[in-house]
C-alpha cells in the first residue's frame, strides 16, 4: 500500500508475462483477456490516476493502453480505518481484449496526492493492485 501527500506519490511496476509462465503463442494467437484492478481511498481528500500499458518485447512499443482519472474525493464520511480515519474506497478496473500480437509486458503506473494540504500523509491510499490473465 502506498499513501500520498501533497506532492504526487507515484508507484510503477513492470510485469513480464513470459516470466510469469505465459508463452508467446498463447499471447499472440489466443490473446487471453488481461484484467487489471486497483483500489484507492482517501482519508481527507485526494486525487488519483492510473495508466496501464501492454508493451511489446522492446518495453517501449505500446500495443494497448488504459487510463483513468476518477473524480477527486473530498473530505469524506463513511467507514473508519484501523486508525479511526474516515475513508471511501473506490475500485478502478479494466479488461484488455483483442489487443493484438506482440504483448510481452504489462506496465502498471498509478499515483495520488492530497488536495487539502494537511500536514502529514493524508492523500490517496492505493492498495490491492492486480493484474490477472484469464485462460479459458
Amino acid at each position: 500500500m502506498s499513501t500520498g501527500a501533497s506532492v504526487w506519490c507515484v508507484k510503477s511496476q513492470l510485469v513480464d508475462l513470459l516470466k510469469e509462465g505465459l508463452w508467446e503463442e498463447l499471447l499472440d494467437i489466443y490473446q487471453p483477456e488481461i484484467y487489471i484492478s486497483d483500489w484507492w481511498s482517501t482519508r481527507c481528500g485526494c486525487v488519483y490516476s492510473i495508466c496501464v500499458k501492454l508493451l511489446a518485447a522492446n518495453r517501449s512499443t505500446v500495443i494497448a493502453e488504459f487510463k483513468a482519472n476518477p473524480d477527486p474525493h473530498g473530505f469524506v464520511t463513511g467507514s473508519r480505518d484501523q486508525f479511526g480515519f474516515l475513508f471511501l474506497p473506490s475500485q478502478v478496473s479494466y479488461r484488455f481484449r483483442q489487443y493484438g500480437r506482440g504483448v510481452r509486458y504489462v506496465h502498471f503506473l498509478h499515483r495520488g496526492k492530497d488536495i487539502l494540504y494537511w500536514a502529514g500523509y493524508y492523500g490517496a491510499r492505493i492498495t490491492n493492485s492486480t493484474v490477472m490473465v484469464k485462460l479459458n
